[in-house]
């Protein structure tokens, strides 16, 4: 450990760890997120209130507070002091600590955010659902959707586009002019599609892993819950697996 710069152990994250969060079960903040703003940097705050809708300005702060928690667990120190800062097209950046990389992605309530030491990671959830011409949908960024076979089911599409998702900003280069590198693949009989890798880039090797969670169900309509899954994708490059997400409120 470097007493200097307060990081844990550097090697024992270099298959980085994952953390998929419900936003919007409050614990541990406090009612009406002000637990979770304080932790916020200031442009952070300055963002948070100018949210028109009190509702997705909740979601903002608790998301960044979650974020900022994980990565002092794993850096050390507080969330508050934590430095966040956006890089080219918006790439998340940790200046403070050369060699850690750190991504995030929100759907529906639901927050996934890893973070690791010695190379990329790029990270998508996304609450699973019945998705009309899922293959059109997909083949708008991915031409080579037709390779993977009826993606009406939603284990498939799902698979495919939080692969697809995690990989472009584990590359860095976005989902409209990065998607086209990314090569993905279906084994005959699978349920799921698989990364098959990411060319251009200085690693050649890249790992995927998708996973489907249980999570809390909420009101729909008539105010009567609804059962709800999340399907998540981790990528990261070189010859570790990417880390399977933990489950916290």
């Amino acid at each position: 450990m470097s007493t200097a710069t307060g990081l844990r152990r550097p090697a024992r994250y270099a298959a980085g760890v994952a953390r998929l969060v419900d936003l919007h079960d409050p614990a541990p903040d406090s009612p009406g997120g002000t637990a979770a703003l304080a932790v916020l940097s200031a442009a952070e705050r300055r963002r948070a209130g100018a949210f028109r809708d009190p509702a997705a300005a909740l979601t903002y702060i608790r998301s960044r507070a979650a974020v900022r928690r994980l990565l002092a667990d794993t850096l050390g120190g507080t969330a508050a002091r934590v430095e966040l800062v956006a890089g080219p097209g918006g790439r998340p950046l940790l200046p403070a600590h050369p060699g850690w990389s750190v991504s995030w992605s929100r759907s529906a309530g639901l927050l996934l955010v890893a973070v690791r030491y010695g190379g990329p990671v790029g990270v998508d959830v996304e609450v699973v659902r019945p998705v009309r011409r899922a293959a059109r949908v997909l083949g708008t960024f991915y031409p080579r959707t037709p390779e993977l076979g009826e993606l009406d089911e939603p284990e498939a599409f799902f698979s495919a586009w939080t692969l697809l998702e995690a990989a472009v900003k584990a590359s860095g280069r976005g989902l409209a002019r990065g998607s086209r590198d990314v090569r993905l693949v279906r084994r005959p009989g699978a349920r799921r599609c698989a990364l098959g890798g990411i060319r251009g880039t200085d690693s050649p090797l890249w790992s995927g892993r998708t996973d489907r969670f249980a999570v809390a169900p909420r009101p729909g309509p008539g105010r009567h819950a609804r059962a709800r899954t999340a399907m998540t994708a981790v990528v990261t490059s070189g010859p570790l697996p990417p880390p399977a997400p933990e489950v916290t409120p």
